[in-house]
């Protein structure tokens, strides 16, 4: 598998999970757009500080289902939260 279509398979399959997330869990989202805006800058500043991976096969690994797609999913799901806000503010929802 080349490294290309391995980031695209991790970034669907951290999409999948963060909708799955939503709509299993609901309450999660905030019901207030600053506390979404806060998820949303943690979520940017947790994936600007992803440690950096060794160089050994296990390090990658590791560091990929550690700390890479728990940050992509959390990152995704602030996304549909901020999507949610703004239909709610067009009058789309609720």
């Amino acid at each position: 598998m080349s490294n290309g279509t391995f980031v695209l398979a991790l970034a669907l399959g951290a999409g999948a999970l963060a909708l799955w997330l939503h709509a299993r869990y609901p309450s999660l989202a905030p019901e207030r757009l600053g506390r979404t805006i806060a998820h949303a800058a943690a979520a940017f500043a947790l994936l600007q500080l992803l440690p950096g991976v060794g160089q050994s096969v296990a390090g990658i690994f590791l560091g990929v289902f550690l700390f890479v797609l728990p940050g992509l999913v959390y990152a995704l799901l602030c996304a549909i939260w901020m999507i949610q806000h703004a239909q709610t503010a067009l009058g789309l929802q609720r």
